[in-house]
């Protein structure tokens, strides 16, 4: 790798490094402060037993425990006279796995009611994450959640060999991309806006740092990277642009979701323009993905046509472009609607009962239009900003080689944009040889 090359890749690490050591210095400059967030969930099925009593202060955690035994389920009839309420109470012995009480076993209450969305079924021999409270003079065990961490570590293996097998080299390349893109936003995007930043405006530099890791990582420093990534925040400044323009004036208040507002009202009390700016934050970083897809596809497709064109021009390249470009436009569209689509399936049967008329202006169903037409819209904006960067750079660099009768010994023969040298009248040396 040539001096520039490292320099550049040295900057981009560098700035990945100040946002996370920035992101790190706001999370402990907060806990300094004693102002540690805490989240309470409302609707939470009382399923706790006092095992045993003492003093301290009030905390809470959670581990891994295992069903022993389960005993009969009884109704609760008095609960069902008085309110109408369904519940089966059953006692569940549990033994827990980890921590300081690894070892004990405790008897705790659970309660199976009509309402499948709090309702955790056990059986003996099941793993299951436990609540432990200690302090206030009590300590509780209660039935939290099942355990799922073990599935979904699975998965990620599996996920993971098939990505690096299929993948090769350049899969290895795509997942330190990806790593450097989930760190990103847990370690910066999210800590920045738990401190109260103005989310959109983290969320943009995010976009652009991400972007440019991705792209340098697989397809390192080439100009096919640099248009691609030029083309990435073009496209991602008109999805914001679009989606803080439809948030300020349908308006759309960013406390549609339920999360939003367990968020409002536990941990974030921040004003309303913070809410509005989160739900413009996640517009952007949901369409980043296909905006990026997009990018590179239409570069490296311009860099394919400059290395096998007999008379390679500018027309050309941004031809070309434009053309595969138009093909995969309605897919990708696509592929961005019905990712918004399919996370909002429940509220398109519920809004199979509604009023066209309250349903179009319903807060909920606006935000999941407005999502997918903004970042369909920097879909389509990244289109001929990508193809446009894609032929100038690579035609310049083409053009270059052609004018100096050699080879850019600095670019490498994968980057697509050397030139061998051609006899008078562009004719190539062999028919079989193409243009690299």
């Amino acid at each position: 790798m040539c001096l520039p090359a490292r320099a550049q890749l040295f900057f981009c690490c560098a700035l990945v490094s100040v946002f996370l050591n920035f992101a790190v210095t706001s999370v402990s400059a907060t806990a300094a402060d004693g102002e540690k967030p805490t989240v309470t969930l409302e609707n939470k099925p009382a399923v706790a037993r006092v095992v045993e009593r003492g003093a301290g202060p009030i905390e809470e955690s959670f581990v891994v425990g295992k069903v022993k035994s389960v005993s009969q389920a009884k109704l609760d009839q008095l609960l069902l006279d008085k309110t109408g309420m369904v519940s089966n109470r059953q006692a569940v012995e549990v033994e827990i796995k980890e921590g300081p009480l690894a070892g004990q076993t405790f008897t705790v209450m659970n309660e199976i009611t009509d309402n499948p969305s709090f309702n955790i079924s056990v059986r003996p021999g099941q793993e299951v994450i436990l609540s432990v409270v200690q302090g206030g003079g009590q300590r509780e065990v209660n039935i939290a959640d099942y355990y799922r961490a073990p599935v979904i570590i699975g998965l990620g293996v599996v996920f993971l060999a098939a990505f690096l097998f299929f993948g090769g080299k350049q899969g290895f390349k795509s997942l330190a991309g990806l790593i450097a893109t989930v760190a990103l936003i847990a370690f910066v995007l999210l800590p920045l806006s738990l401190s109260g930043m103005n989310p959109l405006l983290v969320a943009v530099f995010i976009s652009l740092a991400a972007a440019a890791c991705s792209m340098f990582f697989v397809a390192g420093f080439t100009r096919k990277a640099y248009a691609a990534v030029i083309g990435t925040v073009g496209g991602v400044i008109i999805a914001g642009i679009a989606a803080q323009l439809v948030i300020t004036f349908a308006p759309l208040t960013g406390l549609s979701s339920e999360e939003a507002q367990i968020l409002r009202g536990s941990v974030l009390k921040q004003e309303p323009v913070f809410y509005s700016g989160l739900l413009a934050a996640g517009m952007l970083i949901g369409a980043l993905g296909v905006i990026m897809d997009v990018a590179i596809s239409i570069a490296s497709t311009v860099t394919e046509v400059s290395r096998t064109a007999a008379n390679p021009s500018f027309k050309l390249f941004y031809n070309a472009g434009m053309n595969v470009g138009r093909d995969i436009m309605g897919t990708m569209t696509n592929t961005l609607v019905l990712a918004y689509a399919g996370g909002a399936l429940p509220l398109l049967l519920l809004a199979r009962q509604m009023d066209s008329t309250k349903l179009i202006n319903l807060d909920l169903f606006a935000t999941e239009i407005a999502s997918a037409l903004s970042g369909s819209l920097g879909l389509v904006f990244t289109i001929p900003l990508t193809a446009l960067v894609s032929a100038y750079l690579i035609g310049q660099a083409g053009n270059a080689t052609l004018n100096s009768g050699k080879t850019d010994a600095t670019v490498s023969s994968d980057q697509g944009v050397e030139i061998e040298d051609m006899p008078e009248g562009g004719a190539l040396k062999d028919s079989s040889e193409g243009i690299r």
